[in-house]
């Protein structure tokens, strides 16, 4: 049975307080809207024309939010990001699977409240509701007991506190609450954060819109410190389970149960790995590829790195959490049902392998207990686990090597610090050095966050870099590592050592880039990260967890266009988006500053060369044999003319249209039950 894709929209006036609900059309401000990035791109381009960054703050589901089809209720928030300076996309997991009971597609919160608020969401009887109520986060923060007298602290206090005081308005399993920390109210850095609940108690399964700082924006700006939603509005639409196996068999020639659980393995559990989740495959396939140390690891042999591996990784920290984790099945979902069960937790910490690696082996901490607590309490704060990861390793690697005085930042002597590269147990004893490193991490947590002496980099990573640079000497600035973006933004990259996580496309810190390890020339690599991004968005823009990407980038537009019965060329669809955020945002993309950044990229070229890699590049352009020859004369001009030739890549992409976009195979897929 087919359907219309009706789509409504709650556009609230903080600073008034008028609501006003409505039927949104198929097109706003020249963009198609069939999901929430085109709705908030669509509401960002609206409101920049008024001058000054755009006073607009959106989010909502995609279209299959309603269905049973498992993954597709990714709650997506779209805004200008304090920390990125410029528009950015940030989700987090099933929370449209509650915010659909409202019985809108999309929420668009348009100037600031009078004073710090709640927003209290409700859909009752037929009835669509939302107020302010003030609350005041900063006293919330600081300590609140949950039903069994556990004390709170940062997030999870506040989030507690006000589901406590409104979640009697809702049905016991039918409410969700979105909230901020600390880090909100104090740095460009904070997120969004929300748990699972479930028979009326908060799950210890948090997730995160955690990249882009959103969450200061929704506080700093808005003045909205959580919200609280749900409600009765039941969606009857894509529930017919014939309905939805016709899809997949028709690609796949099975049910939908059994190909979502084939191409969702490494997030569930891989035999031959004999672990799961992001953490244990990532952690199991690191390697030589492991950063760790402030990324100082990248210049030591790759057997060195490889022992450190098996040394701290495979006979420690991922044991740890296959014996904690793994073996006892201590798994959960986000919150929406899936069977994938993603999420890996031990009591109440949650484990994913970005913040365990960047609060981990970053700051030199290879144990689970050490790594627990500052995880925990960066959580708490409310504030990027891998923003601040990258810059508490950085303030560890200077006090260590004696560039920083730790007494000016009121921290301990650096003789409390064992922190520089080891790869035996003699020279690192895994569990108390890695405790060791892990209470120096939280007192510079600590100290970031709430000393006087933390101000400069309240700031942001890049701006404390340029002030430290010129306090203490142009040597501090060039171990630390970010992607820049206009004036004064930036964002640490992603945990992987490939060069897509630091090319120079409009919206770093997420997936939209191609992070195959594998080597590709420069200007190629920039085609595949445009590629990348239209397909990432396949999965953002449909409100769809990217767990599922492979059956996702397949056949989701399949299943849009059939129940909808709308004229879609998805992959155009997309592509426009990209070529639009490129188009605004390309003049602020900044070349690498740090000298860090550029090795990084050196070594990784290092690597392919040392293992014999010869490759045939295109007329005019550069071999990898002189891609490296030109970085050892010259790395800061190599690194430039390489960073050039990405970005030519991106801009030939860009010019060249949808058209000129590979089709995605993903690896289950194969040529005979693809529709003919």
């Amino acid at each position: 049975m087919s359907h219309q894709l009706n789509q409504r929209e709650l556009i609230l006036h903080l600073d008034s307080g008028e609501i006003i609900v409505q039927p949104i059309p198929h097109r706003l401000d020249d963009i198609h809207v069939f999901g929430p990035v085109d709705y908030g791109w669509a509401a960002y381009k609206s409101a920049s024309r008024q001058g000054g960054i755009p006073d607009v703050f959106t989010w909502g589901g995609g279209p299959l939010a309603g269905s049973r089809i498992p993954g597709t209720r990714r709650l997506v928030f779209c805004a200008y990001s304090p920390a990125w300076e410029g528009f950015y996309v940030s989700s987090l997991g099933g929370g449209a699977h509650i915010m659909h009971r409202i019985g809108v597609d999309y929420v668009s919160l348009l100037g600031q409240a009078q004073q710090d608020s709640v927003l209290i969401l409700n859909h009752k009887n037929g009835e669509i509701t939302a107020r302010l109520e003030p609350i005041k986060p900063d006293i919330l923060w600081v300590g609140y007991a949950d039903p069994e007298g556990q004390r709170l602290f940062g997030f999870y206090a506040l989030q507690q506190a006000v589901f406590d005081r409104y979640s009697s308005e809702y049905s016991e399993d039918w409410v969700r609450v979105m909230a901020v920390g600390p880090a909100s109210r104090l740095t460009k850095d904070g997120i969004i954060g929300s748990n699972q609940i479930k028979k009326g108690r908060i799950l210890p399964i948090d997730d995160w819109a955690g990249r882009g700082g959103l969450g200061s924006r929704l506080l700093q700006h808005h003045r909205i410190a959580a919200v609280i939603f749900g409600g009765d509005w039941d969606d009857p639409d894509l529930k017919d389970s014939k309905e939805i196996d016709g899809y997949f068999k028709q690609y796949y020639g099975d049910s939908m149960i059994k190909v979502d659980l084939g191409a969702t393995e490494k997030y569930r559990y891989v035999p031959g790995f004999m672990t799961g989740g992001t953490f244990g495959t990532n952690m199991h396939t690191a390697n030589e590829k492991l950063f760790s140390f402030n990324y100082t690891s990248l210049y030591h042999s790759p057997a060195e790195r490889i022992e450190q591996h098996e040394t701290y990784i495979s006979r420690h920290y991922l044991q740890q959490f296959n014996e904690e984790i793994i073996q006892p099945r201590n798994f959960a979902h986000c919150g929406e049902p899936c069977s994938v069960a993603c999420k890996k937790y031990n009591g109440i910490y949650k484990k994913d392998y970005e913040p365990y690696e960047a609060l981990g082996p970053q700051c030199g901490i290879f144990d689970q207990r050490g790594a627990e607590e500052l995880n925990h309490f960066v959580d708490a704060l409310g504030v990027d686990a891998i923003q601040y990861g990258g810059m508490i390793a950085w303030v560890m690697e200077l006090i260590a090597v004696g560039l920083l005085p730790a007494a000016d930042f009121n921290l301990p002597p650096r003789s409390e610090l064992k922190f520089e590269f080891a790869s035996r147990p003699e020279n690192f004893n895994v569990v108390l050095d890695s405790q060791k490193n892990a209470r120096y991490a939280l007192d510079i947590a600590s100290m970031i966050m709430f000393d006087e002496a933390g101000e400069v980099f309240r700031q942001g990573l890049r701006q404390a870099a340029a002030a430290l640079s010129g306090r203490y000497g142009a040597d501090v600035g060039q171990s630390a590592v970010y992607n820049s973006h206009g004036a004064q933004g930036c964002l640490t990259p992603n945990q992987y050592w490939t060069p897509g996580m630091l090319s120079p496309m409009p919206m770093m810190g997420k997936y939209f880039v191609y992070y195959g390890y594998e080597y590709l020339p420069p200007k190629l690599l920039g085609k595949r990260c445009v590629e990348r991004m239209v397909y990432e968005l396949y999965s953002e823009n449909s409100g769809v967890c990217r767990f599922h990407r492979k059956w996702v980038e397949a056949i989701v537009d399949e299943i849009i266009e059939s129940h909808y019965k709308v004229d879609l060329d998805y992959k155009a669809h997309q592509f426009k988006l990209v070529r639009q955020i490129w188009d605004q945002e390309h003049a602020n993309i900044v070349f690498w500053e740090s000298e860090r950044t550029i090795d990084i990229i050196w070594k990784y070229l290092e690597g392919w060369a040392n293992v014999g890699l010869h490759d045939a590049p295109e007329p005019g352009e550069r071999s990898l044999a002189e891609w490296l020859q030109f970085f050892q004369q010259d790395k800061r001009s190599a690194s430039k003319a390489y960073w050039d030739a990405i970005r030519r890549g991106i801009e030939e992409a860009i010019i060249a249209g949808p058209q000129a976009i590979a089709d995605n195979m993903a690896p289950f897929q194969s040529a005979e039950n693809k529709p003919k």
